[in-house]
């Protein structure tokens, strides 16, 4: 039984153990698809992490 994570830049659902690469950021560690939404995420991870809060008003 795999559980899924989900990539914060392109919100697809994906299994950490064949995540393309990972990030640390304030303590917690996010998985991508690919390395472009890895290198998109590193270069303004707020920009990603801040959706979710902007979305919900």
């Amino acid at each position: 039984m795999s559980t899924t994570v989900h990539d914060p830049v392109c919100h697809m659902d994906i299994d950490p153990a064949t995540a393309a690469g990972t990030s640390e950021y304030k303590g917690q560690t996010y998985y991508f698809c690919s390395l472009g939404c890895k290198k998109s995420f590193d270069a303004d991870p707020e920009k990603y992490l801040g959706q979710h809060e902007q979305n919900s008003h």
